[in-house]
């Protein structure tokens, strides 16, 4: 992972640990407000100063979120990696969530009682686990695993979009037309319509399904935006960068050592095995809101169509992956060595493109 990525990983989880310490302060806050005015006759065990109570809370909630997010980051991902179910590996989510803040409040508990209260530990523990037998318990377990859900829901649509996409939307930056320097990669299926004969459309789907999730996981460490899913295919796209080493291409090769770690799973499950072929370009667009009620970024420009029909190449020259000579040309110190495979004149376009591929 570059320095720029950890950079931008790190400020990201802080920002989501910070939402679960200001998230357990709300409900402190709620509690002494008298919304519910039963549970801060509370307990004597957790009375105190309110400075005391938040700092505690606080506390708290920072544990939870750092647990909850390394659980997300690393434990659930290899826990779950085999389930083709989504609804099981969500379901795997709930439980161990649910375990994650049951055991902080407990720990927490006994520790507070032992160093404010100079009790002794076995009398704590007994007292700890009374606590969480009670309403003002269960309320904070309940509103707290909600808070789970909605960071986690929060957290998964930005790193399935992409920052870009996630935050611009937020802001309404492009409320007005904006022209941008962008790169896109196109990724599609190949032979698509015989596995989804062979599958039938509901398995089908479920392949899509699987597949899709596989290549999201494959590139998290990656800074992009999905711009789109259309059908089996995946359209991503980042600001074109001058530090750009050839991120679209690290991406490809992560891709595909995705599937090839899977491929006894695929073969097991759906009976074929998917192979994807890619094209890359690079150049300006403009990107703007579109549609009613239901607001979608769009960009238009010629590198679009450009990387659609290079796409559609693949097969004539027998490569997985191709790429234009504007790409290549935004580029600084790219780590693969490259080819020319052809000089065309692409439908819709006055000169000639050179189109380029990995060399083998």
């Amino acid at each position: 992972m570059s320095k720029r990525s950890e950079k931008q990983t790190l400020i990201e989880n802080t920002i989501l640990i910070l939402l679960f310490v200001l998230g357990a302060n709300f409900f402190i806050f709620l509690k002494m407000t008298g919304i519910e005015d039963s549970a801060i006759a509370i307990d004597s065990r957790i009375s105190g100063p309110p400075s005391i109570l938040h700092l505690r809370i606080s506390i708290g909630g920072a544990i939870i979120g750092m647990l909850i997010l390394w659980y997300e980051s690393y434990i659930h991902p290899k826990v779950t990696k085999r389930f083709t179910s989504l609804l099981l590996r969500r379901l795997v989510w709930q439980i161990d969530v649910a375990f994650i803040i049951l055991v902080p409040i407990f720990l927490l508990n006994v520790f507070f009682g032992v160093m404010e209260n100079k009790l002794p530990l076995k009398l704590v523990i007994g007292e700890s686990l009374g606590f969480m037998t009670t309403g003002l318990f269960f309320s904070f377990f309940i509103y707290f695993y909600f808070l789970s859900i909605l960071v986690s829901f929060l957290r998964r649509l930005h790193k399935s979009f992409g920052q870009h996409v996630f935050y611009n939307y937020l802001i309404g930056r492009y409320t007005e037309p904006l022209e941008e320097n962008r790169t896109f990669l196109f990724l599609d299926l190949n032979d698509s319509t015989r596995i989804a004969e062979e599958l039938g459309h509901i398995k089908y789907s479920r392949f899509l399904n699987r597949c899709f999730d596989d290549i999201i996981n494959a590139v998290r460490e990656y800074e992009y935006d999905i711009y789109q899913f259309v059908g089996d295919e995946v359209v991503f796209t980042w600001p074109a960068s001058q530090n750009d080493k050839g991120q679209a291409v690290h991406m490809y090769l992560a891709i595909k050592n995705q599937f090839r770690f899977f491929d006894n799973l695929y073969r097991t499950k759906f009976g074929t095995r998917p192979y994807f072929k890619a094209a890359v370009s690079t150049g300006k667009v403009t990107a703007t809101l579109v549609g009613g009620k239901t607001k979608n970024i769009a960009y238009h420009g010629d590198v679009l169509n450009t990387t659609a029909r290079l796409l559609g190449l693949c097969k004539k020259y027998g490569r997985d992956l191709l790429f234009t000579q504007f790409y290549l040309k935004s580029l600084t110190r790219p780590f693969f060595e490259h080819e020319l495979i052809a000089t065309l004149k692409l439908r819709g376009k006055a000169n000639e493109s050179k189109i380029y591929a990995m060399k083998h």
